[in-house]
């Protein structure tokens, strides 16, 4: 029987009637003292007079209660109230699972981010002996965020419970059971690996695996009956996925992943594989693939532009120093006794001798009877050696000692001796960075949403996250951005450095949330 809107319970005062079910009923409360909004479940005074399940209830009421995880909702606390056991949970706002499967599908990488948080919160609670057994749609609450709760903890039916199609007994769980519980077998961490394997493969396929109009029918195919992979029925989903479902809804428990994490570690290695390169994470633009290639070794470039750069300019120096030098010393050893230089000329003016020295008469440019030898080609410069644009054309040279032009000596083949700029990163280096960016800013939107969570309850309490925590969350920002600016910039070097800076901030903020 449901309890009237505004009626007190201890310190709380009924606001609404969230839900019922063959188990009790669940309320939104409010605590008069503290003034928090709750969710309060009552359980049925059937099943709290029994001596034997209340004291199982009431056992794990106390397990429960040292539950703290971002995906899981919370135990505040749990009273007996006139013979019924009352149970005072986390309110979550948001919407259900099968609420959000009933609206449209789901992109495949929200199911699989969802699927990652569930997980989590599953292996936590298995660490510390806690088994859910009743894992489906409507017990994962989602909400604005995009955190995905965990719910109903300590209100699955008990395994020794094989009165499963009595009045009052909800068709749901009965489509996510896993075979140990049909037969009333032992139930373990695989059993909600099952469970949730049935939920993963509805999340995809958009329909139950077995459906029928009686529960015997749909226990009996738990027991006996081959789903159809999901992929037959779902063509978009990557072969890996169906596998991955297939595996974690198969009949034996030791055909199944064996643990909570090896399940995500598999959802998560796709994640980085498949789903990324399927669906471009929102803001991350796609790269075209290119043929794989070997990493080019330790990129050198700016230091050999740099050196580049220095010989080129010290080169031209020499260059404009010694050139002139070269023409004044072969002059002065084979003029008559008054020595001259040479001037360049304009190309549009008459030949100029140098201020002070009379220009001599043309056939005297040597020793009397004899021409002057042409110059011998000075040695090549650096900058002659290293490539450059070509040079406009430089007017002729008249010697001082006459007006004939002199032609500037033939030019060196260039020596490429100079290192070229290594390559720069591959279609698919960009890709694989990219890649790995994607999954480390998924994570990092998780983390970040689970620590505000926890603060958000902390601050409640007049209380605040550790510092070494506020600092670790910092930090992460400021790697993320970092690395999003350097490979804008292609600088796949240094986007990894940032990007492994990130990764053990990460790792700090997982581990504070227990996953």
């Amino acid at each position: 029987m449901a309890l009237e809107i505004g009626r007190r319970i201890g310190d709380y005062e009924v606001l609404a009637l969230l839900g019922s079910g063959g188990m009790g009923c669940v309320y939104r409360v409010r605590n008069i003292i503290s003034d928090r909004v709750e969710a309060m479940k009552v359980l049925l005074p059937d099943y709290a007079a029994e001596p034997e399940l209340a004291a199982r209830f009431m056992a794990e009421i106390r397990i429960l209660a040292g539950l703290e995880h971002p995906n899981i909702a919370q135990l505040r606390t749990a009273f007996q109230f006139e013979n019924q056991i009352v149970m005072v949970m986390e309110f979550v706002e948001g919407a259900t699972l099968d609420n959000l499967a009933r609206q449209g599908p789901i992109p495949p990488d929200q199911i699989l981010e969802y699927s990652s948080q569930v997980l989590g919160a599953l292996s936590y609670a298995h660490s510390r002996g806690v088994t859910h057994r009743d894992i489906k749609p409507a017990n994962i609450m989602i909400t604005a965020h995009g955190l995905a709760k965990l719910m109903d903890f300590g209100i699955a039916k008990s395994t020794t419970d094989l009165q499963l199609t009595r009045p009052g007994t909800t068709m749901g769980s009965v489509y996510y059971m896993s075979p140990e519980q049909v037969r009333g077998g032992t139930v373990d961490a695989r059993s909600d690996i099952y469970s949730f394997g049935i939920t993963l493969y509805e999340m995809l396929a958009g329909r139950k695996p077995f459906q029928a109009d009686t529960s015997f029918t749909v226990l009996n195919a738990h027991l006996n009956e081959a789903p159809v992979p999901p992929i037959q029925i779902n063509p978009s989903l990557p072969p890996a996925l169906n596998d991955i479902v297939l595996r974690a809804i198969a009949k034996a428990p030791a055909d199944r992943f064996q643990s909570a994490d090896d399940f995500r570690s598999a959802l998560r290695g796709l994640q980085q594989t498949s789903i990324p390169a399927q669906m471009p994470k929102a803001g991350i633009a796609p790269v075209a693939a290119a043929p794989a290639r070997p990493h080019p070794p330790e990129s050198h470039r700016g230091v050999w532009i740099g050196v580049g750069a220095a010989m080129a300019l010290l080169a031209l120096i020499a260059a404009a120093i010694a050139l002139p030098h070269a023409f004044v010393t072969h002059a002065g050893q084979h003029t008559q006794p008054a020595a001259a230089t040479d001037s360049p000329m304009s190309p549009n003016s008459p030949t100029q001798p140098v201020s002070g020295v009379a220009s001599p008469a043309p056939a005297a440019a040597g020793t009397a009877g004899q021409p002057s030898p042409v110059p011998a080609a000075p040695p090549a410069s650096a900058a002659e050696q290293n490539p450059q644009p070509r040079a406009q054309p430089q007017p002729a040279r008249h010697s001082a000692a006459g007006a004939t032009p002199v032609t500037p000596p033939a030019q060196p083949a260039a020596d490429t001796t100079a290192p070229a700029p290594p390559p720069g990163p591959t279609q698919e280096e960009i890709r694989q960075s990219r890649n790995r960016f994607a999954d480390l800013d998924a994570r990092a939107d998780a983390a970040k949403t689970g620590v505000q969570s926890i603060r958000r309850q902390q601050q409640a309490q007049g209380f605040d996250l550790r510092g070494d925590i506020l600092a670790a969350m910092n930090r992460l920002d400021h790697d993320m951005s970092a690395a999003n600016q350097a490979m804008n910039q292609n600088d796949l070097a240094s986007a990894s450095q940032y990007m492994d800076s990130a990764d053990k901030e990460l790792a700090t903020l997982e581990s504070f949330l227990g996953r």
